[in-house]
This record gives C-alpha cells, structure tokens and sequence, in this order.
C-alpha cells in the first residue's frame, strides 16, 4: 500500500493522501463551543475538513523511518524559519522511503523581485507582497489584535536555485518541475494550479538503496 503525506494540506484535502496540518483554525475545529465563539467574531475559518493529523512540523515527525512513498507540501515550508525548514526537510528525508519523492512548491522570491524591478509592485507594497507580516494594515481592528496568534507569516523566501541547493544539501538529489509534471502517480489529484503561479516547484529523491 502507498503511503502518502500532503503537509501542510489547509482545507485541501484528498482522500488518498494523510493530511497534515496544525493551522489554529484546524486546531480550534476539534473544539465545537470554541470554534462556534470564533465563527461569530468571524476572525478566521474553522469549517476545517475532518480526518486532518494535527502535527506541528517543527516537531518530530509522528511517521517511522523510511516509511512514506511520497510527501507533498504546497505553500508551507515558507511559514517556517530558516532552521525550522531544514529541519522539516530533513525529517521528510528520514521518513521517506529509499526512492520516496518529495514535492514542494513556495512563492518564488524572483518573480516579486521582478515584479518591483517592472514597477507592477510599488515600494511601500512590497513587504505586503512577501505576506511576511501578519495582517494587512487595512484589516479590522480585531483581526489585527489577533494577528499574532491565528496568522502564519511567510518566515523564509526561497529562489529555486537556492531551494535545490538546500535540498541536495539534505541529501536528496533534486531538480525543478513545471506544474503537474512529477514522479508521483496522480498529481492532478493533489496539485492546485492557481497555488502553482509565481511559486518553485521542486521535485526531490531520496536516493534509492
């Protein structure tokens, strides 16, 4: 049987995949009186898909070693610091299989560099674009208040260069794809094109025994 982790999965969620995440809204989800107080206040989603594994990924992965077939993460390795995403990686390469595939995919930091060097970002616009800070400024009052602790800022940016340097660095052998071209069997079924736009896509290998 194939064994298949989505990180950081949001409320994208296929069936043959283990869904991970630990977003607050996933959290607060498992709790009815809680998430119905938050619903109303409207702070942030909680209608969140059951059968989501909440997992923290700075932590200790829950899965055995070399035991995952594939592991795919879509905009969520950015959320974590510059350490916190080496770790993470290097506990997909301990869990994934000899021959396992890992795919990531994050916002790429040249196409908002190029983006301002064409003028389509303005200056004062550019740290918003990174979506480095936790609210916009022109959001509510209680959503600014509560920023820091229901928001996920981006907390590292990647080029693809560097992310392949990275992961090689972790031991994979590594190499960037265009959406939907992958190794892994069935990546229409996980892969969501708008999330695939101004974004690394990169495809990496443990190395088979």
């Amino acid at each position: 049987m194939t064994t298949q982790v989505n990180l950081g999965c949001g409320t994208h969620t296929p069936y043959d995949w283990i869904n991970v995440d630990y977003a607050f809204g996933a959290r607060i989800s498992r709790l009815p009186v809680v998430s119905s107080l938050i619903r109303r206040l409207n702070v942030l989603r909680t209608d969140w898909p059951d059968g989501i594994v909440i997992h923290d990924l700075r932590q200790t992965f829950p899965w055995a070693d070399n035991s995952v077939d594939h592991i795919y993460s879509s905009h969520t390795l950015e959320h974590l610091n510059k350490q916190q995403g080496r770790h993470c990686l290097k506990e997909c390469f301990r869990v994934l299989k000899p021959g396992g595939v890992l795919r990531i995919v994050v916002p790429d930091l040249d196409a908002f560099v190029n983006y301002y060097t064409l003028g389509r970002i303005k200056a004062d616009d550019f740290v918003d674009a990174l979506g480095v800070c936790y609210v916009p400024d022109n959001a509510s009052l209680l959503k600014r208040l509560s920023g820091p602790f229901v928001s996920f800022p981006h907390n590292c940016m990647y080029s693809a260069p560097r992310l392949l340097e990275i992961l090689r660095e972790t031991g994979f052998s590594a190499e960037s794809k265009a959406p939907f071209e992958s190794a892994i069997p069935g990546i229409h079924g996980i892969e969501l094109a708008d999330r695939t736009v101004d974004s690394i896509i990169c495809e990496a290998q443990k190395p088979p025994r």
